[in-house]
């Protein structure tokens, strides 16, 4: 923008510079023109003065010659004076009006020359009628006098105009050089700037030079990652059909860009269930303008498959018409790996814990029931230290039995599908909190229930979650004088957040991370009871809704436990 600018004024510059010395050219010509009109005028004066003196001679010449000679021929001349000198001196007074010195001089020879032509004209009359007579006239000098005046007029009047001449012929020669000077000042002027306007233009070119080869080294780096970057790039015009694709993507596949691009559709590299989905995900790439983590298997060249995650983003015209798109694509073959191996990991490790669970129930019902007929029908035999000891097995058998039945229901939440419904989240709340305030009626429990915003989810499941949350905060707050449990929700993005605030036992936010897996207890048996399996189960039940659980609290001051379900 710096270098258009100065190229700008530079150039407005030249061309005012330019346009200027037009100006003062067609200025100093019309000066020059007026001085050389005042020469030639000059001249013009000169020469009409010169022609008059002239003319004049001739009458006087022809007057002479006719008396001297008595010959007629001498007339010719003094007749053809007569006729001319008037148009002359007419013709001197014009050209002379503009000076008054020379103006009245001309008056006066007008004046003179009247007398000269009267006394010219008496003489030859007086001629023709006595020579002698004629003669004596001519003799008197009278002509000869009126011819020195005239002469002498002449001479003041052609000495002014030769001053005139002289004056005006300096000033127009000055006018000559000054205007030369300018012109050639000017034109130097104009030839540097335009030096500084080429050589600004040079240096301009010579850095855009060096910016278009550092651009176009840019650009090839850019196009080596874009081709070998460790994942594949393409786009694909509305039909589906390969616009672009970097080499990355084409190893995979097994083609050449030149097979691909503008060759292949993208349906022609997928299997059934990968057409499905991407037949399902197209048109929403193109009406949202974005798709995330798409999953499906592409074909390779050789008919072998391999999965892949990709993400895409729309390109649109000005008229909002998609126009390509932008792709990334992942090789998720080592990913798919893993979570089957996880997935298989897990299913095996579930299916382990619910035949253990299975296995442990019979021989536990023994141990329990055996107990009891101890207790029952031996009671009376058996020392204070026998009754301790049969209590603490039926007791231990007992919290066995509901830890067995976690573990179940641990293993059951994993495997069990989901259901896809609306679930109206305070009405479920409602009915929970009258449920517990039947089951403890003792307990001085306060429930603060604000409004829930609706989800969609598995209803048993999130009942669960629920469940499982108010019997935490009641248990851990039992050993208050009275129980305030706040139970909320808020919208953050595109999650629903809930939360159920206590002013229980608490915890130590140092420990935090131990609060949700298996088996991980934060307060000791004798101070509450638990299998530390409730708050593993609500974490697996967000988290396969999509959602995740988290808690903040401080020891003896209550704690607050929050969960996500996606809006």
């Amino acid at each position: 923008m710096r270098f258009e600018l100065k190229v700008v004024i530079g150039f407005i510059i030249t061309l005012s510079l330019v346009i200027l010395m037009g100006i003062y050219t067609y200025d100093n010509n019309n000066s020059q023109l007026k001085a050389s009109l005042w020469v030639d005028h000059t001249h013009q004066v000169l020469y009409r003065s010169e022609q008059l003196l002239s003319t004049l001679t001739d009458i006087e010449t022809g007057q002479r010659g006719f008396c001297l000679t008595n010959n007629i021929d001498f007339l010719v001349p003094y007749s053809i004076g007569k006729q001319n000198i008037h148009p002359q001196v007419k013709f001197l007074k014009l050209l002379t009006r503009d000076n008054p010195r020379q103006y009245t001089r001309i008056l006066k020879l007008e004046k003179l020359i009247e007398q000269k032509l009267a006394f010219s004209d008496e003489v030859v009359d007086l001629y023709k009628k006595n020579p002698q007579e004629s003669i004596l006239l001519i003799t008197s000098l009278k002509g000869k006098k009126l011819m020195d005046v005239i002469r002498l007029t002449f001479g003041d009047l052609m000495s002014e105009e030769k001053m005139l001449l002289e004056q005006r012929t300096i000033e127009n020669e000055k006018q000559i050089a000054k205007s030369n000077l300018i012109f050639i000042a000017m034109l130097a002027v104009t030839v540097l700037i335009l030096l500084g306007l080429f050589y600004t233009i040079y240096l301009n070119l010579r850095a855009r030079n060096r910016a278009e080869q550092e651009l176009l080294k840019a650009s090839k780096d850019i196009e080596d990652l874009y081709d070998n970057a460790p994942c594949g790039y393409h786009s694909l015009d509305p039909n589906g059909m390969f616009l672009q694709a970097n080499n990355t993507l084409c190893e995979w596949l097994g083609y050449t860009k030149e097979e691909l691009i503008g060759k292949k559709k993208i349906f022609d590299l997928m299997n059934e269930e990968g057409l499905k989905s991407f037949q399902e995900n197209f048109p929403k790439l193109k009406e949202k303008w974005v798709i995330h983590n798409v999953q499906f298997d592409i074909v390779r060249k050789d008919k072998t498959s391999f999965p892949v995650i990709v993400n895409s983003t729309a390109i649109y015209d000005s008229n909002g018409n998609y126009l390509k798109s932008r792709t990334t694509t992942f090789d998720n073959t080592e990913q798919k790996q893993a979570n089957d191996k996880i997935n298989t990991l897990n299913e095996e490790l579930e299916a382990f814990t619910y035949t253990v669970s299975h296995d442990l129930r019979s021989p536990l019902r023994s141990i329990s029931g055996y107990a009891q007929i101890l207790q029952e029908d031996y009671g009376q035999t058996l020392d204070d230290e026998g009754k301790r000891v049969t209590n603490v097995i039926i007791k231990s058998s007992k919290r066995l039995g509901q830890l067995i039945d976690d573990l179940l229901n641990f293993s059951q939440i994993g495997r069990k599908e989901l259901s896809n419904n609306h679930i109206n989240m305070h009405a479920m709340v409602e009915q929970l909190v009258n449920d517990f305030k039947e089951q403890g009626k003792t307990l001085p429990i306060e429930f603060n229930v604000h409004h829930l915003d609706d989800c969609r989810g598995d209803l048993n499941m999130i009942r669960q979650v629920w469940y499982n949350l108010l019997s935490n905060a009641i248990k851990y707050s039992q050993k208050k004088n009275s129980i305030n449990i706040e139970i909320g929700s808020y919208v953050k993005g595109s999650e629903s957040i809930y939360y159920i605030k206590d002013n229980g036992a608490g915890f130590d936010m140092q420990y935090v991370h131990k609060l949700f897996g298996v088996f991980q207890r934060l307060h000791r048996i004798n101070e509450f009871e638990g299998t530390g399996v409730g708050l593993a189960i609500v974490k697996r039940i967000v988290t396969r809704h999509g959602g995740h659980v988290w808690a903040e609290g401080l020891p003896d001051l209550g704690a607050t436990f929050y969960f996500s379900i996606p809006n």
